[in-house]
């Protein structure tokens, strides 16, 4: 049984659609944009070349099966961590075996602050919905969960670290409770392997996050 903190926090935010984009609905006055929005203000080269290779109709199509994995493994996991007896009743095998392969790596957690939570900072403009905050391995960590095609090495990663030290900051600034750790957890679907952890200080990616933030800005003349 995982256990759940009591701590009363708030969650109420809208989301939204501008532009195409992802926002959130802060205040009466405020909205500010996604995390995912703002990271995803610089294309990767190495995602436009695979768009051109497979063809706009194709590449949409897989980026609609990869979303909907990830939301299909993401609710298994919401369940499992809210002690539901049959998290992975009406899903398909396919998916079922990734959530397998992530959930020998949930026994860590425990002392859950929040799962699925909206976060937001007016310090760095932005807003977001977390997938898990707890203590993982003993230390207060966010948490995220990933689904992908094959393995992944750090250098392919970098932005789910500043996605997660993202998080980390809205929350500081939320609660008062400081987060130093992240926690990357990603299952990959083409492989026999075991899921991939990637454990990392939120200190290296505050810079760089930083700066990714402000490109958004000076490309939507924030």
């Amino acid at each position: 049984m995982f256990n759940h903190l009591d701590l009363n926090l708030n969650d109420n935010l809208t989301r939204k659609t501008i532009r195409g984009q992802r926002w959130y609905q802060v205040n009466e006055t405020t909205q500010y944009p996604s995390v995912t929005t703002v990271l995803g203000c610089v294309e990767k080269s190495g995602l436009q070349a695979w768009k051109q290779a497979m063809g706009k109709s194709k590449a949409d199509k897989e980026m609609a099966r990869c979303a909907d994995r990830g939301t299909a493994v993401h609710d298994m996991i919401e369940k499992y961590l809210l002690n539901n007896d049959d998290p992975t009743c009406n899903h398909e095998l396919s998916n079922i075996s990734l959530f397998n392969k992530i959930k020998v790596r949930l026994k860590k957690i425990n002392d859950i602050h929040c799962q699925e939570h909206s976060l937001f900072s007016h310090t760095l403009k932005m807003a977001g919905s977390v997938d898990c905050i707890a203590y993982y391995d003993g230390v207060l960590s966010v948490i995220d969960f990933k689904t992908s095609n094959g393995t992944k090495d750090e250098s392919m990663i970098e932005d789910y670290f500043l996605q997660c030290t993202a998080y980390a900051i809205m929350y500081s600034e939320m609660y008062d409770t400081f987060i130093e750790d992240i926690v990357i957890i990603i299952a990959p679907e083409k492989s026999n392997s075991m899921s991939m952890v990637y454990k990392k200080k939120i200190n290296n990616y505050v810079a760089p996050l930083l700066k990714r933030i402000s490109k958004f800005n000076e490309i939507n003349n924030v």
